[in-house]
């Protein structure tokens, strides 16, 4: 006669009526995601393309750059290159995986677990971690003979922009594969598909340097760049790459780009207030956009004039006049993005298809899949593909407008 059994006869009426509530918001809010993010979708329909690609881009840093200093920069790393050569032979140290974690106290450094798998599934190579105490010391002492390397990494105010330097200057220096820490290994380095068709069929290899595909949308309407926040339509990934060997002609080049700019931005930038870095600059000046641009402008300074991927490129631009100077009718020979459009495999320049006495060094271009798969654009698929090498979480948590999940969804 004690019991009360009124207060339990209550609330399964309230919770099925919580429960009702929580499944309509659910399905309310999964009939709206998919047109929200169908603005994003490469497939969203004509608003997002154009009728013509752009496989050409200018960049603002590549007017008037100081060749003066780009000339002393390239000096300097080469003789430093002789210098090491000379000491060691041809020593091969490109055999280490190489993260980078700036900026916290290295007896309390937490690595992520998609880090530790990255080494634990690739345990047959070396593994390091870069450090703030570490970075500083390779920057001012192992490389104090590049003229104004140790005052340009310092002057950045944000580590992103002091990592994407260094990956370089580590994979320059050092060879080995470079990943952030947010990229989780799909499989093994050794046992990527595109790797072993590639690099990995020869001991030996002449290829200083492997990349991948991120952006591949040379037909993008300046509204799909503009909801991307996309400085261009094409692009190599940075985020993770492979260097074979050490010293690649290709990476020198990229060195002395970000340098270079980056002095060029501090000269431009307001007297009082420093160097600001927003994330176009950022972009163009350490990330993927400079390092793009120099990996072309490499191909096309080395390569001769009847080398596929120049012929390749100047054919593609029969229609469209890019690569037509206004006080010339014939149009440049160079490489452009055309041939990397839609790569479905592989496709590796050697060095020594380079000029008589010019350095190339090698290169790999892997496709879009391989390293940049579970993107919403480029022809890339998801996570699970058969072609995935290692999948990337995107986090970008240094780009403003990816610092609220709000702004990722609505803009």
């Amino acid at each position: 006669m004690l019991r009360r059994y009124l207060p339990v006869r209550r609330w399964p009426g309230r919770y099925r009526s919580v429960v009702l509530v929580a499944v309509l918001a659910l399905f309310v809010l999964l009939r709206s995601l998919p047109s929200l993010k169908s603005e994003l979708d490469s497939r969203a329909g004509a608003a997002n393309t154009e009728d013509r690609p752009h496989y050409l881009y200018h960049s603002a840093f590549r007017e008037n750059p100081d060749l003066f200093y780009e000339e002393q920069l390239s000096i300097a790393l080469q003789d430093l290159e002789h210098q090491q050569l000379s000491l060691n032979g041809h020593e091969d140290t490109a055999d280490t995986l190489w993260q980078i974690m700036l900026g916290q106290d290295p007896s309390a450094e937490k690595r992520g677990d998609d880090s530790l798998d990255f080494e634990e599934k690739n345990s047959e190579w070396k593994y390091s971690l870069v450090t703030t105490e570490w970075a500083e010391e390779f920057v001012t002492i192992t490389l104090s003979s590049i003229p104004g390397l140790a005052s340009l990494y310092y002057s950045y105010p944000h580590h992103v922009l002091r990592a994407d330097l260094l990956r370089y200057l580590i994979l320059w220096y050092f060879g080995g594969y470079y990943a952030d820490t947010d990229i989780f290994p799909a499989t093994s380095i050794k046992q990527c598909p595109s790797l072993r068709e590639s690099v990995f069929q020869t001991e030996n290899p002449d290829v200083s340097l492997v990349v991948g595909i991120e952006i591949d949308e040379p037909f993008a309407s300046s509204r799909k760049m503009r909801d991307w926040h996309w400085v261009r339509s094409y692009g190599f990934i940075q985020y993770t790459m492979y260097a074979p060997r050490r010293f690649s002609p290709l990476l020198r080049e990229v060195i002395v780009r970000v340098l270079s700019h980056t002095q060029r931005h501090l000269d431009e930038s307001n007297i009082f207030l420093g160097a600001r870095y927003n994330e176009l600059t950022t972009l163009e000046i350490t990330g993927p956009g400079v390092f793009t641009d120099a990996i072309l402008d490499v191909l096309s300074d080395t390569l001769p004039a009847i080398h596929p991927l120049v012929s390749g490129s100047v054919e593609a631009d029969a229609d469209l006049g890019d690569l037509i100077p206004p006080s010339s009718a014939n149009p440049l020979e160079r490489v452009t993005w055309a041939p990397f459009y839609r790569l479905k495999k592989p496709l590796c320049v050697e060095g020594s298809e380079a000029r008589p006495g010019k350095q190339l060094g090698g290169l790999c271009v892997l496709p879009v899949n391989a390293w940049g798969n579970g993107q919403r654009h480029s022809g890339s698929e998801n996570f699970q593909s058969s072609h995935a090498c290692v999948n990337h979480r995107f986090g970008g948590t240094w780009k403003p407008w990816k610092q609220s999940w709000k702004k990722y969804l609505f803009g």
